[in-house]
């Protein structure tokens, strides 16, 4: 079907059906009863062979709003960029067919975005565990109540194209189209907001986003003209091309540096466990080149991380490549040190499952020999944890062992602020840092002083933890490891931001207001600091 853009109308709402035969009545639902009435709905079967296409046809003989075109299969580039030439409305909305939206949705972005005068506006979104009915709030506008500069947004800004409404003039004005390739919105996402004049956002979730669905593309990555170690890198040659040919290159070449660096950081997380290994290091070296490549004489190092999650989140900051391959989360120094035999774990979680193994089977060294790293970071959060003896080794009694599905035939516990505990950690730290020495001599070895929090909230008020007496007392166990750290090794460079008012939990964080997580506010300073001292 086409159509010519003749009439216009408020918005268009633009859907890319593809063999989504079990979800696509839901959001269809979710898209007729909108309390704004004035649009259309496109809705592009691009080639289903599961009924899909059936659903389509259907759907439209009951709104006289929806129209269909039916086409070869292209991809969800192909049949966006066929939505957008078909339009009449001033302003576009793209829903991917297995998520749904808020019955405000529309009416929401819309309110926003004439009475701001803006040309986008963007919704907060709830991520929709398929697998478990979870649902985790995650804001799009910033952080800690504080919203992104423009620069900002571009860089950390959640780069999925369907929580937003937008101007279609951008597009059309702009010659912009989704590229056809994997990761195609971060192809476009950060252009537009930098051809936009103005950004408002709406501080609710009115989009949910279904995750973990089977056979969906983030599931199945596509691959890239057949070549698999080339993910995500064609979206990138795309955007780049179209700075400069929107003659915006000069103007934001540092930003681009970097937003390239955190997406394709945030593709190696999303593939780390969906690659087998040698494949998964070939892909990192090829981004490691790319960057090599396209911005020459640029920080591009590769590390390992040693210590908690949210150390993860801390380096993230840093203006390099984040490979989650070098992670080792949930373990500690005795178990490192002295690894157990003949031992298998299972967690739900695949990232968990992943970090249980490497601590039950003492894999740090081999981390390091694949990487080669150029530093080591760590800290010693998860040294808080309970020793596990069995097997003739040690075993991290960690957030992520606790959730397992793991049986020890004889083992036995060691409290972690025991004597016995204390000189065991000691013993082993020696060792570490002596094997660290002839491993890796030129390898620098930088600690983050990291503690369990004992405050959460937002940046205008923070109330304790009800434990917190539990937490200080593990914090001065903690205390005393970077102490023995700082006096035995000097050669460890020790950043230290425990002190600042900043250092609390954001309570809003999605994953848990737990005391080992902190908030972006002070985990960005962290960084910086991090940085100026090397």
């Amino acid at each position: 079907m086409d159509r010519e853009n003749k009439c216009q109308m408020p918005v268009s709402v633009i859907i890319p059906v593809y063999n989504v035969y079990d979800w696509i009545d839901q959001c269809m639902e979710s898209v007729v009863r909108q309390t704004f009435t004035d649009f259309e709905v496109i809705m592009i079967n691009d080639g289903s062979t599961d009924g899909s296409g059936k659903k389509c046809w259907e759907w439209r003989q009951n709104d006289r709003r929806i129209s269909v075109i039916s086409k070869e299969n292209g991809g969800p580039s192909s049949a966006r960029n066929c939505g957008i030439r078909c339009a009449k409305g001033e302003f576009l909305v793209f829903i991917d067919p297995d998520d749904w939206v808020d019955d405000t949705y529309l009416e929401k972005l819309y309110t926003a975005i004439v009475e701001s005068g803006a040309d986008i506006a963007e919704c907060d979104v709830y991520k929709y565990n398929n697998n478990t009915g979870e649902q985790t709030y995650h804001v799009c506008s910033g952080s800690m109540g504080i919203e992104y500069s423009l620069e900002e947004h571009m860089k950390y800004g959640f780069t999925a194209i369907w929580k937003c409404m937008i101007k279609k003039s951008l597009f059309t004005d702009n010659g912009v189209r989704f590229p056809n390739c994997h990761s195609e919105a971060r192809a476009v996402y950060p252009l537009l907001l930098a051809l936009s004049g103005k950004i408002v956002n709406v501080h609710e979730a009115l989009y949910y986003y279904r995750r973990f669905r089977p056979q969906a593309l983030s599931e199945r990555p596509r691959i890239n003209n057949g070549d698999e170690n080339a993910v995500g890198l064609l979206a990138f040659d795309n955007l780049l091309q179209n700075f400069k040919t929107c003659d915006l290159y000069d103007k934001y070449k540092p930003v681009l540096q970097k937003i390239v660096k955190g997406k394709l950081s945030d593709l190696l997380a999303g593939l780390f466990y969906r690659r087998e290994k040698e494949e998964f290091l070939q892909l990192a070296k090829k981004y490691y080149s790319y960057i090599d490549e396209k911005f020459p004489g640029t920080s591009n190092f590769p590390y390992v991380t040693f210590g908690g999650y949210n150390l993860n989140r801390i380096l993230s900051y840093m203006d390099v490549l984040h490979n989650p391959y070098g992670r080792f989360n949930f373990s500690s120094v005795i178990s490192v040190m002295n690894p157990v035999a003949g031992l298998q774990g299972i967690h739900k979680n695949k990232y968990r499952e992943i970090m249980l193994r490497r601590d039950i089977e003492s894999l740090f060294w081999d981390i390091i020999g694949d990487i080669n790293p150029k530093y080591i970071f760590m800290d010693f959060i998860e040294e808080r944890f309970d020793i596990i003896e069995t097997a003739g080794g040690y075993i991290t009694k960690s957030d992520a062992f606790d959730g397992a599905d793991i049986s020890l035939a004889e083992y036995r516990v060691i409290k972690r602020e025991s004597p016995e505990c204390e000189k065991l950690w000691e013993k082993s730290f020696f060792e570490f840092m002596k094997r660290m020495r002839e491993s890796l001599p030129s390898c620098g070895v930088i600690a983050v002083k990291n503690l369990l929090s004992t405050r959460m909230g937002d940046k205008n008020s923070q109330t304790v933890f009800a434990d917190v007496e539990a937490i200080s007392e593990k914090n001065r166990i903690l205390e005393g490891y970077y102490r023995f750290l700082e006096e035995n090794f000097p050669e460890v460079k020790v950043v230290d931001c425990t002190g600042d008012s900043l250092y609390f939990t954001d309570k809003a964080y999605e994953y848990g207001a737990v005391p080992s997580h902190l908030n972006d506010l002070i985990n960005r300073r962290i960084a910086e600091k991090i940085e100026e001292g090397m």
